[in-house]
């Protein structure tokens, strides 16, 4: 068997100093099944006891692991890919640089020592090729990708894609935002935004700061650093993206601040774009109202709704009102409710014109109504009077047009007339129907009847005047029976008429007024019948019997009063008569207030018990008789 045979290091044939490396073989990481661990030879010398060489392994396995102890550590190798691969075309081609900066470095190994080696001993014989410098080994080409690796870069590319679209969109949103913010102040920043134009300010130099794109003393914005040398190495292209984004960021902003100041004329030489019209008021205004009085108008606030509506208005989803005052004391309020819907708003018109039509809150008295055509969907009109100790005359229109309702309570020193009070509604109206509802055309006017009270029928006591000038109320109390004596000039028992269908009686007594006789009141009493004749046939027998009282009862004094005429509901008429009857004793007089009135199949009595001092005026008992009459038409 030959002798193995080394050179020294420095080529020369003299005793080894030191024995050469031993072969480093790889180690497998999983050695298959098979594997042995049998050898042909142990790695003891053979030749010489100063002579080191390897020992020979079996070729049982390529796993079979030395018996010896390896000088040199274990190369160590990855378990799994870098965060970041990078490719190369050849094994000649040496790895990135990144790549070997993130392997271990080797750590190197101590000396071996020097075999001791006798001076006596020969020199053993070896062979040029043993003393040879073994070739260096060529580095290993780094392993191509698995597919499973290929499929987590290609993963992590489109994540890394997708991050970087998302922060793309998350700084344009802030930019939007910002510029919303900016052109809000735009204006108050007018003259600011000038000086500095001709003096740029330090702030004005770095518009990222103030636009909250790049970063503040407080925030700064450092750019985005790795962790280790792959990532420093490997998102070149990933910092390029993130730039590309801040800048796509701060242009989108410059250009809307830009579109915004030259939108607002901020920018020297930018056309200013007009603003909107203004929405079209949809309430009176001073020159609406200059039909009622050629003074100058002003609005005054609004303290309280329109006379004899109170607080009994219908909600509306909105409202708005709008009081004109001129000098000479008149007035114009308007009150307009919006509902949600047509039919809303017509249920809100019939109560509201309840409302004006009784006059329930007592302010005023209810004096003749109108309907009004052409103006609305519906329109009607009902003249107020506030008897106060300088009386107060309203006109209250009440119209619907669409879902809005309005209620123009217009005040002079005589009244207004309804044509007149429609010529000023018909300019807020035409407004307004532009929403929905009828406009305004051509006006007329009809006489009709103001809405009738709970339940229908009977005199309300807004209908009756007072005595005394601000004093006194009228309150309103039905009776299941009929109570009243009458006058004792009836020439009946006025609790027992005969061949009717119905008959009820209502009291209504004037309180508050420290003047008025002690129970001064009035008696109303209806009489329903069958038909019409039948009532025609009682109103005559009673009117008939009022004046021959005189002639019947020496006591009595009648005098005869206006006569009732007028027209009721559906156009009925209204017919009747009036008297004063005056009945004197030894030691007292008694005096008393009578009117008849038939409509139809009904007839109307009336009783009051004045004074000589406290009583009704011929006008105003007339009034009384003929809206009793009128009431007694809407009963149905």
């Amino acid at each position: 068997m030959m002798r193995r045979l080394a050179l020294n290091a420095d080529g020369s044939l003299q005793p080894l100093t030191s024995p050469p490396p031993r072969p480093v073989l790889p180690t497998s990481e999983a050695a298959p099944a098979s594997a042995g661990r049998r050898f042909s030879a142990d790695d003891a010398p053979f030749l010489d006891d100063d002579a080191w060489v390897a020992p020979r392994r079996s070729a049982v396995s390529v796993s079979s692991p030395p018996a010896y102890e390896p000088l040199l550590p274990p190369l160590t190798r990855p378990t799994a890919p870098p965060s970041r691969t990078v490719s190369y075309s050849s094994a000649a081609e040496p790895p990135p640089e990144a790549y070997l900066r993130s392997m271990p470095a080797p750590v190197p190994a101590p000396p071996a020592a020097a075999a001791p080696v006798a001076a006596t001993a020969p020199i053993p014989r070896i062979s040029a090729r043993s003393q040879a410098t073994p070739p260096t080994r060529a580095m290993e080409p780094e392993a191509k990708p698995s597919r499973r690796d290929a499929k987590a870069a290609e993963a992590a590319a489109r994540a890394e894609a997708k991050a970087a679209q998302d922060a793309e969109k998350a700084a344009a949103k802030q930019a939007a935002q910002q510029a919303k913010l900016d052109a809000r102040s735009a204006k108050a920043d007018a003259k600011a935004a000038k000086a500095a134009q001709a003096k740029p300010s330090k702030s004005s130099a770095v518009p990222a700061s103030r636009l909250a794109v790049g970063g503040s003393s407080t925030n700064p914005v450092t750019p985005p650093t790795g962790t280790g040398g792959a990532k420093v190495g490997g998102s070149k292209a990933g910092g390029a993206k993130i730039a590309i984004i801040v800048l796509a960021a701060i242009v989108a902003v410059a250009l809307i601040v830009g579109a915004v100041a030259w939108g607002m004329g901020l920018i020297p030489g930018a056309a200013k774009t007009p603003a909107p019209p203004a929405a079209s008021d949809p309430l009176v205004t001073a020159a609406d109202v200059t039909p009622l009085a050629a003074g100058a108008w002003q609005e005054t606030p609004v303290s309280a709704n329109p006379i004899c509506l109170g607080d009994a208005v219908p909600k509306p989803e909105r409202t708005a009102s709008r009081k004109l005052v001129d000098p000479a004391n008149d007035s114009a309020l308007q009150l307009m409710n919006v509902y949600p819907d047509d039919a809303a708003a017509t249920q809100a018109y019939d109560a509201v014109a309840g409302l004006v039509g009784t006059c329930a809150d007592g302010a005023g008295m209810v004096g003749a109504a109108s309907s009004i055509s052409g103006l609305a969907d519906a329109a009607q009109a009902v003249q107020i009077k506030v008897q106060a100790a300088k009386p107060e005359n309203h006109l209250l229109v009440v119209t619907r047009t669409g879902r809005n309702v309005n209620v123009f309570d217009l005040v002079t020193a005589d009244g207004p007339q309804v044509t007149t009070a429609a010529q000023v509604a018909t300019a807020s109206l035409n407004r307004q129907c532009g929403a929905g509802g009828t406009c305004p055309t051509t006006v007329s006017v009809t006489a009709s009847l103001p809405a009738p009270g709970n339940p229908p029928g009977w005199l309300v006591p807004s209908d009756l005047p007072r005595i005394t000038p601000g004093a006194g109320k009228w309150n309103a109390t039905d009776w299941p029976t009929i109570t009243t004596p009458g006058s004792q000039c009836e020439g009946t028992d006025l609790t027992k008429v005969p061949n009717t269908t119905a008959a009820a009686q209502r009291t209504l007594i004037l309180t508050g007024d420290p003047k008025a006789p002690t129970s001064f009141g009035i008696d109303q009493v209806i009489y329903t019948f069958g038909d019409e004749k039948a009532a025609t046939s009682l109103a005559t027998a009673l009117t008939k019997s009022i004046a021959k009282c005189s002639t019947q009862l020496p006591t009595a004094t009648v005098v005869n009063g206006p006569d009732v005429r007028g027209t009721g509901a559906g156009g009925s008429a209204v017919t009747g008569g009036t008297w004063e009857i005056t009945h004197k004793t030894n030691t007292s007089t008694f005096i008393y207030r009578v009117a008849v009135v038939s409509s139809g199949n009904r007839v109307t009595y009336l009783v009051a018990t004045p004074s000589k001092t406290f009583d009704f005026t011929d006008a105003d008992w007339t009034a009384v008789a003929l809206r009793a009459g009128q009431r007694a038409t809407q009963a149905g």
